[in-house]
């Protein structure tokens, strides 16, 4: 969205991790010379190491939190004033924010996640003045997953005349569809603030353009707005042969409003749409422009390693581009809305996202390490009664424009789902649901459903909702087999979608058998296997997103700083799950992926399981040249005969159900080579050697918006990376750089982020580093015991 006269205010925030009696901070003439200078998003949990005694705990993964304080500085001169009006727009602050303008309280925010604005217009004044903003995230713990602190997203300042656009008040929608594609009619509808004493005749002129900004449509409204009062039009546009969006062509259009108070432009604004159709069916599924599509979906958080929860476009940009190389096409905002950006890329990558709201309601959760434990827990249902409404409106009208949105959600796994009061409350949240956006569905993440007596989740509950979501719908007694089945026989209506389930979990590069739990690498596939052969088979569950896309701060015990259930770790590099999901998600390309590393000095001829991930119609294993067998496996979903009870199909016999491969062989140093067969045809090797000690770092550099990523890794005298290689690694670079932080993606690894040293995991490391202004040319150096020093330019 692009709002006229509206610019970013990013830089020159000072701060300071402290608080302060009778808001001093506030004060124009408070001195702040001493504190720290930052530019936004600034999540200050990332300038400091993990720490099992901080209050935020397991689930707010050991984070710092406390209450800070930020000032800027921001001028006007007599005539910028005169006439116009201001506002600050946040886009999220976490948590229980306060915003001052010369000392004067202008407003705030308690929810942690909410795009929020400031009319500031009657504290301002010729020359400077101070924005000052409390940030209070010191009640904890208070939160299930790791939430950053501070001002983590995107400021801005907007100028409007007296009469202007709300702030989320143009809307567009798909109506109609032509079944040959020859045409396609938008509602629009635009609401105008009228801030004068006057009443206002205006007229409003909206126009569509493709991609190339030649104008296909265009339409327009006079309306009569009340003095201090606010007004709405609407209208319909015709599209001659419009490009729909879809996951594979996301094609977008702007939509750009213009509103005249006589002939003079008042304001304006340009907004990005989408033409498509989105349907949930009882028997089909989800219908994307009235084709049936399996959702492929992971839940992520909205962390980003070592960025914490400071929201950089570029860096999700290059994270959401390498879960679509896993063949992903949806996305759960786990579980608060996201930061507007966020929405803009999977509208532009062709994501299918269902957007949420709230973790809890009424009824807290516990965020003690100790479950039990008789400690207090915050959260946002200190606010619910009171903010609930206006957190769920705000959720709807920013982000309605969006055409990746397909699904709203109410809530995730709420506690009031097994209680009476449960069904009500889910009913009202329904119910603004369809008040604000007549098209899209609620749901809800419901975990209880079939579970324990008392505990289950309510009839009432489920029918107070559109679509029915599940989380971990394997849990429970027979429904491990049976999945969706028992509920779709007792309610052949219902509409029906994984809204969260099991990954494959596990440490990158971690191979050992001596788990607890008998969790190990060569077990960590089979439930999900299950699973998505019951869902890829029928028709009526929707999909499925899975826990999680991305390893994540948060949600685990010490000593660990966060979970590893996704198949991506928290630095970007993929695990071996990768693999696996690409394998049977990803179908225009061909996968071919072997497992574990063959590095096991001292262990000749115990038998190692390999495993190979593959899209390949079968696979031939060779060790060192001899070949040990053919394999393949059952395709998914399974078809039988199409000709004659013998046909081709039939003769055709797996060697297993999974959807992997394994062979059992004695470790002996060499090679394990893979090749992988579709027809007749070798498609793709994939070969995995014993290799040497870790001879000399080499390193590759990604430009990632404003940051340089640099990507090292431990490679032995041959050439090869070395897969079980954890050295420590030192860094130095010169005044032309700042240096963000470094990460492995190990969950083990304590070290504060912005540490110069860090060990790496199974060969890998990640530095992260950003030019200061005008530099050109920059050096970093990095540094092991025993290894040979690298030097890397960053351009």
């Amino acid at each position: 969205m692009i709002l006229k006269d509206t610019v970013l205010i990013n830089d020159n925030w000072k701060f300071i991790l402290e608080d302060c009696s009778d808001n001093i901070f506030a004060k124009t003439e408070y001195d702040d010379s001493s504190w720290e200078v930052h530019t936004l998003p600034h999540d200050w949990d990332t300038f400091f190491a993990p720490d099992k005694d901080n209050l935020s705990g397991a689930g707010g993964g050991y984070a710092k939190a406390g209450t800070g304080w930020y000032r800027k500085v921001v001028s006007f001169d007599k005539d910028e004033l005169n006439g116009f009006r201001y506002e600050l727009i946040f886009e999220g602050i976490y948590m229980e924010s306060t915003v001052f303008v010369n000392g004067k309280k202008a407003g705030g925010k308690n929810y942690g996640y909410s795009t929020f604005s400031v009319d500031i217009t009657d504290k301002l004044e010729t020359g400077e003045n101070i924005i000052s903003v409390r940030v209070n995230n010191s009640k904890q713990p208070n939160s299930r997953w790791y939430t950053g602190s501070g001002i983590y997203r995107d400021v801005y300042l907007r100028k409007t005349k007296d009469l202007c656009i709300d702030l989320f008040g143009v809307k567009s929608d798909t109506n109609t569809i032509a079944d040959d594609l020859s045409f396609a009619t938008v509602d629009l509808k635009t609401k105008l603030e009228n801030y004068s004493d006057k009443d206002k005749d205006i007229v409003i002129r909206w126009t569509i353009k493709d991609k190339e900004e030649k104008e296909i449509a265009t339409t327009g409204a006079s309306l009569w707005v009340k003095a201090n009062d606010s007004a709405e039009a609407a209208s319909m546009m015709y599209v001659k042969n419009p490009e729909l969006w879809s996951t594979k062509n996301p094609y977008l259009y702007s939509l750009e409003t213009k509103v005249f108070e006589g002939e003079i432009l008042v304001d304006s604004r340009v907004e990005r749409i989408g033409i498509r159709s989105a349907e949930f069916t009882r028997d089909k599924g989800f219908l994307l422009n009235g084709e049936r599509i399996k959702i492929k979906g992971v839940c992520l958080h909205h962390d980003s390693g070592l960025f914490g929860a400071a929201f950089h476009k570029e860096v999700w940009r290059e994270r959401l581009e390498t879960l679509k190389e896993m063949g992903v096409n949806g996305i759960r905002c786990s579980h608060n809305p996201p930061a507007p950006a966020f929405l803009d890329l999977c509208d532009e990558m062709g994501f299918i996202v269902m957007d949420e709201i709230f973790d809890e309601w009424t009824l807290g959760k516990n965020k003690n390490e100790n479950y039990y434990s008789d400690k207090p827990s915050y959260g946002f249902s200190q606010f619910f009664s009171s903010d609930a409404e206006n957190e769920i409106r705000t959720m709807l009208r920013r982000d309605y424009n969006h055409p990746s949105i397909v699904l709203w959600s109410i809530g995730n796994e709420i506690p009031e789902q097994g209680y009476a009061s449960g069904g009500k409350i889910a009913k009202a949240l329904t119910n603004i649901v369809h008040e604000e956006d007549p098209k899209r569905l609620s749901t809800s993440a419901c975990d209880n459903i079939a579970s324990l007596p008392g505990l289950s989740t309510k009839d009432e509950f489920l029918d107070s909702i559109d679509v029915v979501g599940y989380n971990y719908v394997g849990r429970w007694r027979e429904r491990a087999e049976r999945f969706y089945e028992d509920d779709k026989i007792a309610h052949p209506d219902r509409l029906f979608i994984g809204t969260e389930n099991p990954a494959v979990s596990g440490d990158r590069g971690d191979y050992s058998l001596d788990k607890e739990n008998n969790f190990n690498y060569i077990t960590a596939s089979l439930t999900h296997e299950a699973l998505w052969r019951f869902t890829k088979s029928r028709d009526y569950v929707a999909g499925d997103y899975i826990w999680t896309g991305f390893d994540y701060l948060g949600e685990a015990f010490w000593p660990r700083r966060g979970a590893n259930f996704g198949p991506i770790d928290t630095a970007g590099f993929k695990k071996d799950a990768f693999y696996y999901f690409k394998s049977i998600w990803n179908k225009d390309d061909v996968t071919l992926h072997l497992l574990p590393h063959w590095n096991f000095e001292g262990e000749e001829g115990a038998f190692k399981q390999v495993l190979c991930y593959t899209n390949c119609e079968r696979v031939k294993l060779y060790l060192n040249g001899e070949f040990i067998s053919e394999k393949s496996s059952a395709p998914c979903p399974r078809f039988g005969a199409t000709k004659s009870w013998d046909d081709e199909t039939r003769r055709h016999q797996p060697t297993t159900g999974d959807l992997h491969l394994s062979w059992d062989v004695p470790f002996k140093e060499g090679e394990l080579r893979a090749e992988g067969y579709i027809g007749d045809k070798l498609v793709k090797e994939c070969v995995v050697k014993t290799t040497g000690k870790t001879a000399k770092l080499e390193a590759s550099v990604k430009n990632v918006g404003e940051f340089s990523f640099v990507e090292l890794s431990a490679i032995d005298k041959d050439g090869a990376l070395v897969p079980n290689a954890n050295p420590v690694i030192f860094t130095e670079y010169d005044d032309t750089l700042e240096f963000i932080g470094m990460d492995a993606g190990n969950m083990l690894d304590l070290t504060g982020y912005k540490e110069e040293k860090r060990a790496m995991l199974a060969g890998k490391l990640l530095a992260v580093f950003k030019k200061k202004e005008n530099a050109k040319k920059s050096t970093v150096l990095f540094k092991s015991e025993g290894i040979s020093d690298l030097k890397v330019d960053i351009i």
